[in-house]
């Protein structure tokens, strides 16, 4: 291999690296400055791990070669940020730590700037070194949990912060959100490589990262898990399909397998019959959560036992004033300010915060996103955007249910999804094609 080649090599590495830790490295800061307690439990440790993360990022050919990128998702999404950005200058009230706010919009432009410097031969490495990130990501969440001597098997597996007015209970969506990354991108791994330890192992991961998602207990996740499921039976149960499966589950190989897997699971439970009963407990709590939001949104009591939901009642009152917010148009037009009020759903947090045209960019931003989420889904163009379309499920589920609309939360797979998600890729254009255009 030569020079050259190994040069390529290590940056697209370095690229990988850089976007995985920005995108998703979340659990890492907490855990290095909260459970190791390593630097400030403060934003300046956080902006310092994510400024080391996009210096790995910064390119060899600045300015010499930018790639292409989705320019209706980049549209809306930077037309949505000039409003923000608007309001946020002179139309503020709210008592925001301006120092905090301009670092989160500095760090969003500069990750955009940085990643239209990627070339698209990074898909081959970027979804590995994703996987890999999170797979420890999720070593570090366990670990975290039974070093803590706050939780326990039963509770909610959320990750706690040292910081001052740190949320209480911690924030499980980290976890759930970790899981589901790690899952999606080991699933879609598994048809890209031959070698069965490789198979086994990434399906393991995938199973325990289902585990810890469950573990959270976040609705949010669990019912993205059924869209995606839902999604991958609509675009993949074609006839023939269906037919070589259930072929499949029912022969006697696959039968006798199952029969072993039952056996096992029940002398597993009857062992560790405490275990039979913290599932039991999971479901239960889960459910009664279920019922309880169904009878505090809808009135609707479904047991006898039902009862209001704090969380859910926080969305309901959100959603009666953004009923009255319709029916004013100073308010409809203009909004009511940089983070006037608080909805804990970003979309119509972008109304009634930034009027009408913030609702327009924000909520087109998610629709083009969700079509495109679609047509990957249905066709992928390579095994990277596949993963982008999944990962965008659980986006579009949280963007409706948890957060704020200039969370980097969402801004950092936003500008993934933009640089990446519904563009032309040169391999999966036909060969007479390709000689005809030239696109990045």
């Amino acid at each position: 291999m030569s020079a050259t080649s190994l040069w390529r090599i290590f940056n697209y590495l370095r690229y990988s690296a850089g976007i995985a830790l920005v995108v998703n490295g979340w659990p890492l800061v907490f855990f290095i400055r909260d459970t190791l307690r390593i630097g400030p439990a403060s934003n300046v440790f956080t902006a310092f791990f994510f400024g080391f993360s996009l210096l790995l990022m910064f390119p060899t050919h600045l300015f010499v070669r930018l790639y292409k990128v989705n320019f209706t998702l980049l549209n809306y999404g930077v037309l949505f940020l000039l409003v923000a950005l608007y309001h946020f200058l002179l139309f503020n009230n709210s008592g925001v730590d301006w120092f905090v706010e301009m670092g989160n919009y500095v760090l969003i432009f500069a990750f955009l700037f940085l990643i239209i410097h990627v070339p698209n031969e990074i898909r081959d490495t970027l979804l590995p070194i994703i996987f890999l990130l999170t797979f420890l990501c999720n070593l570090t969440l366990v670990y975290s949990l039974l070093t803590d001597p706050n939780w326990h098997l039963g509770m909610r597996a959320a990750v706690t912060f040292g910081n001052e007015n740190a949320q209480e209970g911690g924030n499980p969506h980290v976890t759930a959100r970790n899981g589901l990354v790690c899952m999606i991108s080991g699933m879609v791994l598994v048809g890209r490589y031959k070698n069965p330890l490789i198979r086994i192992f990434l399906f393991a991961s995938a199973l325990f990262s289902l585990a810890l998602i469950v573990l959270s207990q976040s609705r949010s996740a669990l019912i993205a898990l059924v869209l995606m499921g839902g999604m991958f039976f609509l675009f993949n149960a074609k006839a023939d399909n269906v037919s070589k499966i259930m072929k499949g589950i029912f022969s006697v190989r696959s039968l006798i397998v199952l029969i072993f897997l039952y056996v096992g699971l029940r002398v597993f439970l009857t062992q560790f019959s405490e275990l039979e009963g913290l599932l039991y407990g999971y479901w239960y709590t889960f459910y009664d959560k279920m019922i309880n939001i169904a009878y505090t949104a809808f009135g609707v009591k479904l047991t006898d036992t039902a009862t209001i939901d704090h969380s859910a009642m926080g969305r309901v009152t959100s959603f009666s004033y953004f009923n009255e917010a319709l029916a004013a148009p100073a308010l409809l037009l203009i909004g009511g300010g940089y983070k006037s009020s608080y909805m804990d759903v970003p979309v119509m947090e972008s109304l009634v915060n930034h009027g009408i045209f913030g609702f327009i960019f924000f909520g087109g931003l998610n629709l083009y996103l969700f079509i495109n989420m679609l047509k990957e889904a249905r066709k992928p163009a390579n095994n990277l955007t596949l993963f982008l379309a999944y990962f965008y499920v659980y986006i579009f589920v949280m963007v409706f249910t948890n957060g704020r609309p200039y969370d980097l939360y969402y801004w950092f797979p936003f500008v993934l999804f933009i640089r990446f998600l519904g563009i032309k890729y040169l391999d999966a254009q036909p060969q007479t094609q390709r000689t005809l255009q030239y696109s990045h």
